[in-house]
């Protein structure tokens, strides 16, 4: 083994004794990171602060993370669990070798896969586990197909369905929506705004929304409002984010919302929102 695959090798042995891919929820400790320089993809590296487990995340490519906002707007997604390692290894590799094909390797060594998502779904039938990759459908190569073939099989032997999210299948005006939205999800992410402030001005403000019938944009209503509530201005365009970020109202999310533009909202708490995750 090389100077460099002993080092890969050694990181990995730490991750899984150190607990990285295992727990669930807010416990849950992806076992590859954002910042992790030996694994990192060419992608985006970004880290999201959960809605579902109120912990961060780790996407490694634009397409992942736009498939988290995704999973994080459906009310039936209860657990998300991002850079899942297929353990233990030696079963991957029994798979690579039943099929006659390469394990993932880094300098001619095997090294721990990973899957891009384990989703735990709410059902009439309880809770259920699904795996979902998200790869662009220009990068399908047959290396790719390969390894692909190898993560299915792990997954479907223990009864876990599997399958590939390509950017065809997201919704890329919801996902938008989303991430336009996704910072307001928290208070404090917005110093000055807290909960007392919210349930003083979310009434009125929908009032102004409402009542305007369209004719204006949201920006000019909410700068509107905070000049009439004497709020820093901004305050009552987060409000509006926070409100619509936790379901509190709710507006067509198969429309684009342009701050530029007005915006029909509805105010419909605990509403379910179900779609087919891909």
């Amino acid at each position: 083994m090389s100077k460099r695959g002993s080092r890969i090798a050694k990181f990995q042995e730490n991750r899984i004794k150190n607990g990285y891919g295992q727990g669930t929820g807010e416990d849950y400790k992806p076992f590859i990171q954002a910042h992790d320089n030996k694994v990192a993809s060419k992608g985006w590296l970004t880290r999201h602060l959960g809605w579902k487990t109120n912990r961060i995340y780790h996407t490694l490519s634009n397409h992942e993370r736009n498939y988290l906002y995704f999973l994080e707007w459906l009310d039936e997604v209860v657990d998300i669990r991002e850079q899942f390692p297929l353990l233990p290894l030696s079963r991957t590799e029994e798979i690579a070798e039943q099929l006659g094909i390469k394990h993932a390797q880094l300098d001619e060594n095997s090294v721990v896969m990973t899957t891009d998502f384990v989703i735990t779904l709410k059902t009439s039938n309880g809770l259920i586990d699904v795996v979902r990759t998200v790869k662009p459908a220009n990068k399908l190569d047959n290396r790719t197909l390969e390894l692909f073939e190898i993560e299915r099989r792990f997954f479907t032997e223990q009864g876990i369905n599997w399958e590939i999210v390509s950017e065809k299948k997201l919704p890329k005006t919801l996902i938008k929506n989303v991430e336009w939205m996704c910072e307001a999800r928290y208070l404090d992410t917005r110093p000055g705004i807290d909960q007392e402030l919210v349930d003083l001005v979310s009434k009125p403000l929908f009032k102004e929304i409402t009542l305007d019938d369209g004719k204006n944009s949201i920006s000019k209503i909410c700068l509107r409002c905070d000049k009439e509530y004497g709020l820093e201005a901004g305050s009552c365009m987060f409000i509006l984010q926070y409100m619509l970020a936790n379901k509190k109202w709710s507006t067509d999310m198969t429309i684009p919302i342009k701050e530029s533009k007005p915006l029909q909202i509805f105010s419909l708490e605990n509403q379910t929102i179900k779609k087919d995750i891909g």
